[in-house]
Formats: structure tokens, C-alpha cells, sequence
């Protein structure tokens, strides 16, 4: 994949985007994912406590990094891209299994990316090692090590995933550039939340978001649950990403939106909460 042409395609999935300013720095503490929507993360800086897991990886240590996990709801292929808001940052990752249901000790890493910049050499040497990464089709390397070897693309080989499955995913910030990058799945699985939270002072169950009608002529109803949860968000979003209804500070838990100025066409109904994203869609028919 040619890393200069990720810029067009970055433009169009930052449109309005909210971003994570990600806390997420353990694997304990991972952010939960629970759909297959695109998120933008801008990571704050240093580690959490240190993880042997990654020390005995391609990567070797964490450095400003994120941490978030999933469960595989439908198999199919797992693959995703991660797009740095600048071309010259170099972002690593690793894709671990967890041994047992949740557990971050046994976990045990099945593709790691490391490859970035050789400084000492001249840029036509690597720069096919910076912008974008991840995991992509037509990849068969579970591994790529620092630096810029041949052979070398910044991509690995996607995942065949099972429903059941889980998955936890480290990314560092290596370039330590203080900006963000978008992760977007690009693959056929589908993705929701690990069973249970992250977060030991909430409760062990999860948000829930109902919309209907599933078909509306421009209003449509919302039921939220918040029960032992922080929510703080709800977007409806059409089909380019663009937010076209935010409520930051939900105090109601039904909802009654008017959305009859909107062009007819699909819309998704977006609810984040302190760790997780929940999505439904809809159809407006006006």
C-alpha cells in the first residue's frame, strides 16, 4: 500500500469525528469495542505500568500507547488501518489473543508491527515504513522488526476470525509527535464489546442503545440504559462520517429526536460511554 495516497481517504473519515483522548494504557484498563465503527485517537503521553507481554515482542516497549480489546461477533476476516494524521509518524502495534477469557498475563501476541524510519539512512530507503499501518489482504507476514528491511510494507497479514473470539490490540505512538491517527476496520468480521467492563468501580454490564422506528419519516425515538455506566455522548451520523445530531451531556434515557430536515438515506445512532461504542441504524424515508 503506498503510503502517500492514505491522506484523501484519512480527510473524509476525520469529518467531524470525535476523538478519544485516550486513558487507555494497560491492558486491564483497554478500551472496549463494540462495533466496527472508525475511531480517532489522539494518545496522551507515557505508559501505564509496565507489561512484560510487550517486552517480549518485536516491539520491545510501550511508548505513549493505547490499549483496547473486542470480541469477534461474526466470523469472517479481521483487518483494520491505522491512519496517522501525519505521514511522517511512525505508529507500532500488536495483536494479541488473550490465553483465557480476559486475561491480560497469558495473552499471546500474533502480529506485531515494529518497522519504522531508519534515520541514519536516506529516506527512499523507508519511507515505505511510515504513515499508514495495520493489518491488510494480499499481507502473508505476521511480523515486520524495526527498522525497514526488504520485504518490509508497515502491513501484516489479516486475521480468519471466529465468532467467540477475542482480541486485544497495543498501539504505540512512536514518533512521539503529540498528534492523533484514526483506526478503521476494513475487514468482513464483526466486532462487539468483551462481556464485562474494564473499568472495576462500574458494573459488570453493559450499555444498551434502542432506536426505532428502524424506518422513520423524521422522528425517531431513543432508549439508552445507563445503569453503572458513564455515558457522555450520543451522534447520528450519516454514511460520510458527518455528525448531524450531538447530545454530550445525556440526562434522559428516551429521546425523542426530530430529524425531518435531513435528506432521505441512512443514518447510524452512535453512543459512546466512558469505554465502549454502541451503534444502531436507521433509515429516514421523508
Amino acid at each position: 500500500m503506498n503510503k502517500f495516497f492514505f491522506s484523501s481517504t484519512l480527510s473524509i473519515l476525520l469529518i467531524s469525528m470525535p476523538c478519544l483522548y485516550a486513558q487507555h494504557k494497560d491492558c486491564y484498563t483497554a478500551l472496549e469495542i463494540c462495533d466496527n465503527a472508525s475511531l480517532h485517537m489522539i494518545p496522551s503521553s507515557g505508559i501505564g505500568l509496565t507489561d512484560l507481554g510487550v517486552a517480549i515482542t518485536c516491539v520491545g516497549q510501550e511508548y505513549n500507547s493505547i490499549w483496547m480489546k473486542w470480541t469477534v461477533m461474526e466470523s469472517g476476516i479481521l483487518s483494520f488501518v491505522l491512519y496517522p494524521d501525519s505521514a511522517w509518524q511512525d505508529l507500532d502495534f500488536i495483536v494479541f489473543q488473550p490465553g483465557s477469557d480476559e486475561d491480560c498475563v497469558d495473552k499471546i501476541p500474533i502480529r506485531c508491527m515494529a518497522a519504522g524510519a531508519n534515520i541514519a539512512e536516506p529516506p527512499q530507503q523507508w519511507i515505505n515504513c511510515t504513515g499508514a499501518t495495520g493489518l491488510a489482504t494480499g499481507n502473508t507476514d505476521a511480523e515486520e522488526p524495526p527498522g525497514c528491511p526488504p520485504g518490509s510494507n508497515n502491513f501484516l497479514a489479516p486475521i480468519d476470525a471466529l465468532a467467540g473470539e477475542q482480541y486485544i490490540l497495543m498501539i504505540n505512538e512512536f514518533s512521539d509527535s503529540g498528534l492523533g491517527y484514526t483506526l478503521s476496520f476494513t475487514g468482513t468480521a464483526s466486532l462487539t464489546c468483551i462481556t464485562g467492563t474494564a473499568y472495576p468501580e462500574e458494573e459488570n454490564t453493559l450499555a444498551s442503545l434502542d432506536v426505532y422506528p428502524t424506518i422513520s419519516t423524521g422522528t425517531i425515538f431513543i432508549r439508552v440504559d445507563e445503569t453503572g455506566h458513564s455515558l457522555n455522548q450520543l451522534n447520528i451520523v450519516n454514511t460520510a462520517g458527518q455528525i448531524v445530531y450531538s447530545d454530550k451531556q445525556l440526562i434522559e434515557t428516551d429521546l425523542e429526536i426530530d430529524l425531518q430536515h435531513l435528506p432521505p438515506g441512512i443514518y447510524f445512532a452512535q453512543l459512546r460511554s466512558s469505554h465502549s461504542t454502541l451503534t444502531q441504524k436507521f433509515l429516514l424515508a421523508n
